[in-house]
């Protein structure tokens, strides 16, 4: 069989009767020119899906000028087709003219369609400036109207994609002295305020909300230091009014942390509602002990310390505060139970014996008075050959060399009818048997 050949004009003039062919049930407003309309249309779109983003843009150009109530696509489209010019152009000044042709698409869309979209419309547009616009420290300004406007339209409802270039922004702007504190503060409050409603509402984007509110935390508190007064006026009524607000929580600890705010009660009151609505963590726990050792409240430190230990699943982490439990027995003059946990640490993670067993030595040293029975002086300095025992254990050798200082002398050993490497035991609350030594 034989094939004919058919010039290139009669596919073209194909291939556009085929694509044309599927617009009539598409919502299109063709001018007078429609062919000519329709030609163009399917130049630019097979120019796009080719990502030829040059080819496209003259016979874009012409539907915008010559049918510019065609469709939203040649809108939606051409925003896209700009904006990858301009990330691909090196020339400044067509980069500056790909990116402001690129936001004039959001405007024309909104000024030909979707009037009802408009907070939509302003989201989208700010997104795009913002990755267009982000490397230009000049344009800090234009992108925060962008997103300011934007924020306004949808009635402070952000995105959840822009919450974090707007902080980003916010950022710019403080650290420039183009806002002050308070408005920063206000616009914090707000962004805080908008995702705590989105996460609450639930919904397919609550989760990327929760994610952009923990992301603007950390930015926010990583430059702007809210004072202890601050978190006290602005944040706490709120918390108070709603006890299970666990995000704003999370706000009220984060920001506590960075300006060493830990002491205030806030903090304590911000922890205990994540605790009371099932957010759990040992480290906040571990946190909230401390705070109550420093106080002197022994108590409520054992509460959170003993908390901490039951949802940590870290054996390191359950080691160090089991040394904390230790430090707080030594503080309250257990010091029985205080050689209980330090030696439970120190199975726990080696990395901590030697602070553990030098705490054991230190407590045995500090003993002697405590101990001494006052008529065998071997047996009362035994408590010191005890001490070398536990230094030898931690390696500290400047502890062991002070401690052998404090053994008997052998002319003690002999005069009390005893032999060097003979067993003894240590009474009192150390309860152990060593073997004789002599510092001589």
């Amino acid at each position: 069989m034989k094939y004919r050949a058919y010039s290139t004009a009669f596919w073209s003039v194909l291939f556009l009767l085929i694509t044309t062919s599927g617009l009539k049930a598409q919502n299109f407003n063709w001018p007078e020119d429609k062919s000519t309309a329709q030609t163009n249309y399917v130049l630019y779109t097979d120019a796009k899906k080719q990502k030829n983003y040059e080819g496209a843009v003259e016979p874009l150009t012409w539907l915008h000028e010559n049918a510019p109530d065609l469709n939203p696509k040649i809108y939606v489209d051409g925003a896209t087709i700009y904006e990858e010019l301009a990330g691909k152009e090196s020339d400044a000044t067509k980069k500056e003219e790909y990116i402001t042709k690129a936001l004039e698409m959001f405007d024309l869309r909104l000024q030909y369609f979707d009037k009802e979209n408009a907070a939509d419309i302003a989201n989208r547009k700010a997104n795009t400036a913002f990755k267009l616009l982000y490397k230009e420290p000049s344009e800090y300004g234009k992108l925060m109207e962008l997103f300011s406007g934007a924020m306004e339209k949808s009635d402070d409802v952000l995105v959840y994609y822009n919450i974090v270039p707007f902080m980003s922004v916010l950022k710019n702007q403080y650290e420039k002295g183009e806002i002050n504190d308070e408005q920063m503060l206000d616009y914090y409050d707000r962004l805080g305020q908008m995702i705590e409603k989105q996460v609450a509402a639930g919904g397919k984007s609550a989760s990327k909300y929760a994610q952009a509110g923990e992301n603007i935390d950390s930015i926010f508190a990583g430059f702007f230091t809210m004072s202890c007064d601050q978190i006290q006026q602005k944040l706490m009524p709120k918390l108070e009014q709603n006890p299970s607000d666990v995000d704003l929580a999370k706000r009220v600890i984060s920001l506590s942390l960075a300006s060493s705010c830990t002491d205030q009660d806030f903090f304590m009151q911000a922890a205990e509602t994540l605790f009371d609505n099932g957010e759990e963590d040992p480290g906040l726990a571990k946190a909230l002990g401390t705070r109550a050792m420093v106080a002197e409240d022994y108590e409520k430190a054992k509460e959170w310390f003993n908390k901490a230990i039951e949802i940590s699943s870290s054996d390191e982490q359950k080691a160090d505060i089991t040394m904390d439990l230790g430090t707080i027995a030594l503080k309250e003059g257990q010091k029985s139970t205080a050689r209980k946990y330090l030696l439970q640490a120190a199975n726990m993670d080696s990395e901590l014996s030697t602070k553990a067993y030098s705490t054991i030595g230190g407590m045995y040293m500090q003993s002697y008075e405590q101990c001494k029975g006052g008529q065998d002086i071997v047996e009362d300095r035994a408590v010191f050959i005890a001490a070398y025992e536990m230094y030898r254990k931690a390696g500290n050798t400047s502890a062991m060399a002070n401690a052998k200082e404090q053994f008997p002398s052998k002319e003690e050993v002999f005069t009390y009818n005893k032999e060097v490497g003979d067993q003894i035991a240590v009474g009192c609350w150390v309860g152990e048997t060593v073997t004789i030594r002599t510092r001589d």
